[in-house]
């Protein structure tokens, strides 16, 4: 579908700063539309600061008691289970506070941490439990990540029984928990405490346990949309900050070399790259991309990455979605394995069977959408999509959710079948509080929902539920959503001349990564170029690549990857328009300007 163009307003501000006028004007006109104007938002914005801009943990309102309750377990030894989600965010959110956790406690116990070249230290017995022991000499500590499909997203009666039998003290919630104010109660009752580090919306009771959660009631912490693995960090901070008090033994610094794991869900669950999210980034890529963790290390490898340095986009590209493919696929376990791993030649052979998931994943993903699309034929009328079909893993629908949301422009909401039991997933477009929608529509049908604004996730458990609440999103996002006013669009940055393409250009469009959700990478429109020349490549004839020309005949190649389609309007001597993103690339030891194509039209003007 034809996407429609549109360039940006951006509010005019008369007030010079001195930060601001030395910059490109685009770079200027990028700073305005993203709300950023006051020059002490301008300086956080382009210089991330460790000590201004990373908040003290203790802010949480609760974290004092979660630091003594957690260093109370490790000091009577008792049993911690770590409950994760299944997604990139509960898996390096888990893999945060198991570490940790495992750290402290050998630090207390003035014993060396277990080598990792012990085949014991991971339990092959207990994997069908979906529970990673950490072997530790003086507490016993497990991960336990649900199955996406048997068990669904969060607790549920049968984890808390399996927690209780295995005689658990104190249960650490991630990414999860609290809206499990059910579950959580009754592990009260059997003397287990839980401490709950999630961000997600919660319904009208908050469970009764220690919560870090940045936007709770009455939570006083400054910032409020951390992801999952951010609020875990901080609470990993927090111990080290304790730790450091007590006078353990901990090196300077440690709890930075956790922050690639930050890095990853920070871009994968989609929050805002924006104030102290944006500088956990900043310093998370520098993590990142030492490649210290053997997991990760071992990832980029076998995805081949050659391009460089890692960022954002390769987060969101690379290495998100092979941890993500394996909760959909398999098992959570399989990418939380991976990251605990110490040894570099196992964790070649587990980003290996992480490697062969992922394509599985991207297989069945694309069988999913090419049985989806007779749906898209039937939903013009709506301002919502609602596909749904028994034959659908419930493990793929949210990718397909996604996909059709940016194709088409609305909120998408697809729905497959396991075990009897109806999971969907949807995603949404900026206004729409999908979650919440789903609340409301959902009322008496769902059996559980959870989620984001921009991203849900529900189960019904008959058939007739599933027509009854298809019918009731619809009617809830026709009264929200105008039909009329719905459709994809391309948003630009601003027009730009091929002059403009040059590496200092390219340097001022740097201080602006990374990139992310409410700082997306930007796109440029030129327009009334000439093409002088163009192909079609690759070993699939998949990409576009053309050389066009502007009136003073300056030239510039465009590659358009998996564009093919536009290969028409790429007919030479024809006027074009094209929309597209500005990169660094290296060819023959020499740096060009790479301009990626994301759209293209024969020339209105």
């Amino acid at each position: 579908m034809q996407k429609h163009w549109q360039i940006i307003d951006v509010p005019q501000n008369n007030d010079a700063d001195p930060e601001i006028e030395n910059l490109h004007p685009v770079a200027q006109r990028m700073l305005k539309r993203r709300g950023i104007i006051a020059p002490e938002e301008i300086d956080r914005f382009l210089n991330p600061s460790w000590e201004r801009d990373i908040h003290d943990p203790f802010l949480f309102t609760q974290m004092r008691a979660c630091v003594e309750r957690i260093f109370n377990a490790i000091d009577r030894a008792e049993h911690i289970v770590i409950h994760g989600d299944y997604d990139a965010d509960g898996v390096t959110g888990s893999v945060v506070l198991a570490s940790t956790i495992q750290m402290l406690a050998s630090s207390l116990s003035n014993e060396e941490q277990p080598s990792t070249d012990d085949d014991s230290a991971v339990d092959e017995s207990t994997k069908f439990l979906n529970v990673i022991p950490i072997s530790d000499t003086s507490i016993s500590l497990d991960i336990y990540i649900p199955h996406r499909e048997r068990e669904g997203y969060g607790l549920n009666p049968q984890t808390v029984d399996r927690i209780i039998e295995r005689g658990a003290h104190l249960l650490i919630t991630v990414d999860c928990g609290i809206a499990n104010a059910v579950e959580i109660a009754k592990l009260k009752e059997n003397d287990i405490d839980t401490i709950i580090v999630d961000h997600h919306q919660f319904g009208d009771k908050i469970p009764e346990g220690i919560c870090i959660h940045p936007s709770v009631p009455n939570e006083s912490y400054p910032y409020k949309t951390l992801a999952a693995v951010g609020v875990a960090w901080k609470v990993a901070h927090a111990l080290v900050i304790e730790a450091q008090k007590r006078g353990i033994n901990i090196p300077p610094g440690w709890e930075k070399w956790l922050l690639d794991l930050v890095s990853i869900a920070t871009v994968t669950d989609i929050v805002p790259l924006t104030g102290e999210n944006r500088a956990l980034e900043v310093y998370g890529l520098k993590v990142l991309n030492k490649l210290r963790r053997p997991g990760f290390k071992a990832l980029v490898n076998i995805a081949n990455w050659k391009k460089g340095e890692l960022n954002s986009e390769s987060v969101g590209f690379v290495i998100g979605p092979r941890i993500n493919a394996a909760g959909r696929m398999e098992h959570a376990f399989l990418a939380v394995d991976l990251l605990l791993e110490q040894n570099h030649e196992r964790s070649a052979l587990k980003a290996s069977k992480l490697e062969a998931v992922n394509k599985a994943r991207q297989k069945a993903t694309e069988n999913l959408m090419k049985e989806a699309e007779h749906f898209t034929k039937t939903q013009d009328q709506y301002s919502l999509i609602f596909a749904w079909s028994e034959a659908w893993s419930p493990s793929l629908v949210g990718l397909a959710a996604g996909r059709y949301t940016d194709k088409f422009g609305k909120p998408a909401i697809f729905v497959g079948k396991h075990d009897g039991v109806w999971i969907g997933s949807g995603r949404s477009i900026p206004g729409y509080n999908i979650t919440e929608a789903v609340r409301k529509a959902g009322e008496n049908l769902l059996t559980r929902y959870g989620g984001h604004a921009q991203a849900c996730g529900f189960s019904l458990d008959c058939d007739e539920n599933v027509k009854l609440f298809a019918e009731a999103m619809r009617a809830h996002a026709a009264k929200a959503l105008p039909l009329e006013k719905l459709k994809p669009i391309l948003q630009i940055e601003t027009q730009i001349k091929l002059a403009d393409l040059t590496m200092g250009f390219l340097d001022t469009l740097n201080r602006f990564e990374p990139f992310g959700e409410a700082n997306p990478k930007p796109l440029f429109m030129t327009s009334g170029l000439t093409v002088a020349d163009a192909s079609l490549v690759g070993a699939g004839q998949n990409h576009v690549r053309a050389r066009l020309t502007d009136e003073s005949g300056m030239q510039q190649k465009f590659i358009g990857f998996y564009k093919a389609d536009l290969k028409d309007i790429f007919t030479p001597g024809n006027k074009v328009d094209v929309v597209y993103e500005i990169s660094k690339t290296e060819w023959n030891g020499r740096a060009e300007i790479q301009c990626k194509l994301i759209d293209a039209r024969t020339s209105i003007n």
